[in-house]
């Protein structure tokens, strides 16, 4: 399993905001798909397990040390 950095900002939330999350998974398309309720469209909005509405600003597999 890969280690995987997700990189989102949320409506609703102030300008700059960026959050972020680690999930372990096989490739990225799982490691969103433990964050989402769907993949997200082309230009990278999406909607959360929790309803929140959002975009996907990055994914980055980290090196395990």
């Amino acid at each position: 399993m890969n280690h995987y950095e997700i990189r989102y900002s949320m409506d609703g939330m102030p300008d700059g905001y960026v959050g972020k999350s680690s999930k372990w998974a096989n490739d990225e398309k799982s490691a969103l798909k433990h964050l989402l309720k769907k993949a997200p469209d082309k230009t990278g909005f999406c909607v959360f397990k929790r309803g929140a509405k959002g975009r996907i600003l990055s994914i980055k597999q980290l090196e395990l040390e």
